[in-house]
């Protein structure tokens, strides 16, 4: 209610009689919630106390007037309205008050607090009592007065001045209440059926001792919370210095890891030249022990490196729209160069109900991926690694699109896991045995890594293993089903290689199965698969004898025992009939050198579409364009003459690449920084560029930032990096490079990236 004469709002002048015919269970609630909400207001006063501005605090305040507030509005009643206006008057003291919430204004804050609390006492009594007030306070008049000159200090007019105030809410005198009682009670002395005033009064000084405990109490609940406001400053403390040390610990790490990968391209550069030169056994199990560790070395760098972000909090997640089949692939064209000649079959099957463009990071279920086919690579000595992809329940969402599980599986034929160690190896830097350190290297955070992606993403993984049999890694994610284009169209043949007739020679039944279905998708005419030699041998005899159609192409392994699959390729160009067949090798080893085969080329395993249009498009000569590369391709070709720019500040790497280059027969020039290098562009023909990103005076992005906007220049440019993340490649590609090469990076490697951006 308002007063016109003080031009500002007080409470009403007694205590509200409440209309309990309609409105009882509405005020009862109200009650229980209204008292809920001031006694957190009281401790975030507490809270303010010690800690100025403190968001949390602050929030919770607020929260408590403005619920007090919305339900006293919500009623409508006005019983209770002299809350709805004192509530406000509160909030309007902290709002203007709260960049110097100070002593003083707490405990004015505090003090109204305390008085609305015991004013909502008095109206549950009233509720408890069917409307009436049976407090031995008769008269609340001294409660309304001191709750009503503590609201008018903090009025607008006195807001920005000094004020005083009584150090709590004033207590109630009952003197004058016993007072009157003993006159009622000598007036009706005589009366059948009173009460004495001697009972009056022990109830009174009962109430009076009950008083004095609750405040002791009340006192003791108040020390206590400022000890947890103490704890909780001292654990914010602790907390942030915490925090700032990882922040520390991890830039420190992404430095050294940097530097460190440099060396190690140094290391396994120079170890892969010695290889080629005359050496002694010993020598040359010397320099391959150099190269195992030096690989082991960069991978334990690696997983440093990004368990440093994840405890650092780094960890972000992206949520774009992605091609799960262009992932894969790619995750496949990186694990079979690490097979290392290892007689081991890989594949990948995924059906055609799991859909194929979802919405998520790529970057983190890409990494997951190599993580655990690496593992599986590291613990399988022969056999097959493959991964299945399968589509789960349909997860329905009441807002956006149904989020589809999908289950991926990870197996292999490898060591496999002991029982009593499966439940520890996702733990940071755990391994199954501790032995395999010292046999297989690493650094154990691989499994850790890939439990804490795929958790952050909202799935699970879990692990089912036989020793000597195995390991089967599976995990479980949902994601949103995309409509959007991937980065790379569906493959198709071209018209006059539809319905061309296929058969296939491989001991594995996986790869028979998914190479079937990647003739149903390519329109191929699969004619039979096989799983020995001699059975190929046998059926195309038949089909030549009984002159019925013969294949037009024929897939063989090479992982056949006894040289078998060599044995058949010269058995078929042998026989004049099936000269015009089609050859190709097919292995999981990459660098399988066919130039002494009799094959038209090698397709690598496992079955990629794209690769296999390709390879026909080649070979048939219906399109001539990027191809996988093989090492013995790569032998074919010459770079001897290309011009070559190095922009690279590190003379280690300097000498590497001089080496190389020396070997290539490339005709080479140096620099050692971003200005360096666009001085001689602009006075110099080259043509390829290889560029590090981090050099003093101006870095790579920089430079190509020149190149391309101020020179206009078109010069293929190869980002030249030892920081190995997909993120950095992207913002490389992003800048204008043309192709990106991580160290550490073999002779094979750098020769492919000249091939591949001079067009040779």
């Amino acid at each position: 209610m308002t007063n016109p004469e003080a031009g500002k709002k007080t409470f009403f002048p007694k205590v509200p009689v409440l209309d309990l015919a309609e409105n009882k269970e509405m005020l009862i609630e109200f009650v229980a919630e209204a008292i809920k909400h001031l006694l957190t207001a009281k401790n975030s006063i507490l809270m303010l106390e010690s800690m100025v501005y403190d968001r949390e605090a602050i929030d919770s305040l607020f929260k408590s007037f403005h619920t007090i507030k919305g339900l006293a509005d919500f009623l409508n009643l006005d019983d209770i309205r002299c809350l709805t206006e004192e509530t406000e008057i509160l909030m309007n003291l902290v709002r203007r008050n709260i960049l110097k919430f100070d002593t003083k204004i707490s405990n004015v804050v505090s003090q109204a607090i305390d008085g609305l609390h015991k004013l909502i006492e008095l109206l549950n009594e009233q509720i408890v009592n069917q409307g009436e007030l049976k407090s031995p306070y008769y008269d609340v008049s001294a409660l309304i007065k001191s709750i009503r000159s503590i609201t008018e200090k903090v009025s607008p007019e006195s807001l920005g001045s000094p004020f005083e105030f009584e150090r709590e809410i004033p207590t109630i005198s009952l003197e004058e209440h016993l007072r009157r009682v003993d006159r009622e009670e000598a007036q009706r002395a005589t009366s059948p059926g009173v009460i004495s005033s001697v009972d009056y009064q022990k109830v009174l000084r009962d109430l009076e001792e009950t008083r004095q405990e609750l405040q002791q109490a009340q006192g003791k609940l108040a020390e206590r919370q400022r000890e947890l406001i103490r704890e909780r400053q001292l654990s914010i403390k602790l907390t942030q210095q915490a925090q700032a040390i990882a922040r520390a610990k991890s830039e420190y790490l992404a430095t050294m890891a940097h530097e460190i990968r440099t060396l190690i391209n140094a290391i396994l550069g120079f170890a892969d030249l010695v290889k080629k030169g005359e050496l002694t056994p010993k020598q040359s199990d010397h320099l391959e022990t150099i190269s195992l560790s030096g690989k082991l070395l960069l991978g334990i760098v690696n997983d440093i490196l990004d368990f440093s972000k994840v405890e650092a909090g780094k960890l972000k997640l992206e949520s774009i729209p992605f091609d799960l089949t262009y992932i894969i692939e790619e995750v496949f064209k990186i694990i079979r160069t690490r097979l290392n000649s290892k007689p081991v079959n890989i594949y990948y099957d995924i059906p055609d109900n799991v859909p194929r463009f979802l919405v998520g990071d790529p970057t983190r279920l890409k990494q997951i991926f190599i993580n655990l086919l690496d593992n599986s690579i590291k613990f399988t000595e022969k056999g097959e690694i493959g991964l299945t992809i399968s589509g789960e329940s349909v997860i329905p969402r009441e807002k956006g699109k149904d989020m589809q599980k999908l289950k991926f599986l990870v197996e292999d034929t490898g060591i496999g896991i002991p029982e009593n160690r499966r439940s520890s190896i996702f733990d940071s830097f755990t391994q199954a045995d501790n032995s395999i350190t010292r046999i297989y290297g690493g650094s154990g955070l691989g499994l850790s890594l890939c439990k804490n992606y795929i958790e952050t993403m909202g799935g699970r993984i879990w692990v089912e293993s036989e020793i000597g049999k195995g390991s089967k890694f599976t995990f479980e994610i949902a994601f949103e089903v995309s409509s959007g284009d991937s980065k790379v169209a569906s493959p198709t043949l071209p018209k006059e290689l539809r319905g061309q007739k296929v058969i296939l020679i491989d001991r594995s039944v996986k790869s028979r199965e998914t190479f079937k279905n990647m003739c149903q998708r390519l329109n191929l005419q699969m004619l039979a698969s096989f799983e020995q030699t001699k059975d190929v041998v046998d059926f195309l005899f038949t089909r030549k004898e009984t002159k019925s159609t013969l294949p037009n192409i024929i897939f063989i392994d090479m992982m056949f025992p006894e040289n078998a699959a060599s044995a058949l390729i010269s058995r078929i160009r042998y026989e004049e009939r099936l000269k015009e067949i089609k050859l190709f090798a097919v292995s999981s080893d990459f660098q399988v050198d066919i130039s002494k085969m009799e094959v038209d080329n090698l397709l690598p395993k496992p079955f990629i579409d794209s690769e296999v249009v390709r390879l026909l498009e080649q070979v048939y000569g219906l399109k001539v364009e990027e191809q996988p590369i093989s090492q013995g391709l790569v032998q074919k070709f010459s770079c001897e003459g290309i011009k070559v720019l190095v922009v690279e500040d590190s003379l280690p790497n300097q000498e590497l690449l001089k080496a190389h280059f020396e070997s290539l027969g490339c005709v080479v020039d140096y620099a050692n920084n971003g200005q360096e290098a666009i001085d001689k562009i602009k006075n110099k023909s080259y043509d390829i560029c290889f560029m590090d990103l981090q050099m003093p005076v101006m870095g790579g992005l920089e430079a190509v930032g020149v190149v391309r906007q101020q020179l206009k220049k078109d010069l293929p440019i190869v980002a030249l990096t030892a920081a190995a993340l997909e993120e950095e490649k992207q913002k490389c590609l992003a800048s204008g490079m043309n192709e990106y090469l991580a160290k550490p990076f073999n002779f094979f490697e750098l020769k492919e990236k000249i091939i591949r951006c001079t067009k040779r």
